[in-house]
């Protein structure tokens, strides 16, 4: 079985990143910085990141018009960075182009569905007719045709993903060993988001919240 496992490291401190995967670098595939690291942490500091040899995911999830999503992507081009990703609301003619910019500096796109921490109570509130998993298919059909190389999605949605665009890969979050969902909504245990047909699960506090090393073995123990 696949045991691709993205560290999620939403913490602040450039210590406390470090800290965090010198423990459990050996037991994991990538990893993942988001919005509270990207925000207070200099090019130097992404960069550095790199001394694990682990691929790192710039979770910077790009919303804009067209120019400064291309800008936006272009940016990323010295960070040692493998994987970005940009909302699928963008568009078609969007993401086309920012993929291109992407292809060219060597960063593969992935698109953001919708988050796992909404249902379709949110969706309604934000305006949008359509149920969860009519809206990520709707979505999942864009990144489709814009060519990007996988999609952010919840593991509850990966089979109608794979069966509609089984080249796509499916990078899934919303990973729960037990039923503290926290503010997410729709998950999986990662054996289950594996049996789905999970490319990659990304994993933030069942990993880290505790004592990583332990957490880290029980969640590979799991999957045998």
């Amino acid at each position: 079985m696949n045991k691709n496992i993205f560290v999620a490291c939403d913490v602040s401190s450039q210590k406390e990143v470090l800290e965090l995967l010198s423990k459990i670098h050996n037991k994991i595939s990538g990893i993942k910085i988001g919005l509270q690291y990207i925000t207070q942490h200099s090019p130097e500091e992404i960069k550095e990141l790199s001394k694990f040899n682990k691929p790192i995911f710039y979770d910077g999830k790009f919303f804009d018009i067209k120019n400064t999503l291309i800008e936006s992507i272009r940016s990323l081009k010295n960070l040692n960075i493998t994987y970005a990703t940009v909302h699928l609301l963008n568009g078609l003619e969007s993401l086309k182009a920012a993929n291109e910019v992407a292809k060219e500096i060597n960063i593969k796109l992935l698109g953001v569905s919708v988050l796992t921490s909404f249902g379709n109570k949110e969706l309604e509130q934000l305006g949008f007719k359509d149920q969860i998993e009519e809206q990520v298919l709707r979505l999942i059909k864009i990144a489709d045709k814009a060519n990007l190389y996988g999609v952010i999605c919840s593991p509850l949605e990966i089979k109608i993903i794979k069966k509609i665009s089984p080249n796509l890969k499916c990078f899934t979050p919303g990973i729960r060993q037990d039923e503290k969902k926290n503010d997410q909504k729709r998950t999986m245990s990662a054996k289950q988001a594996l049996e789905a047909g999970s490319d990659c699960l990304i994993i933030g506090r069942p990993i880290t919240k505790g004592d990583p090393k332990k957490n880290i073995q029980e969640i590979l123990y799991s999957l045998n």
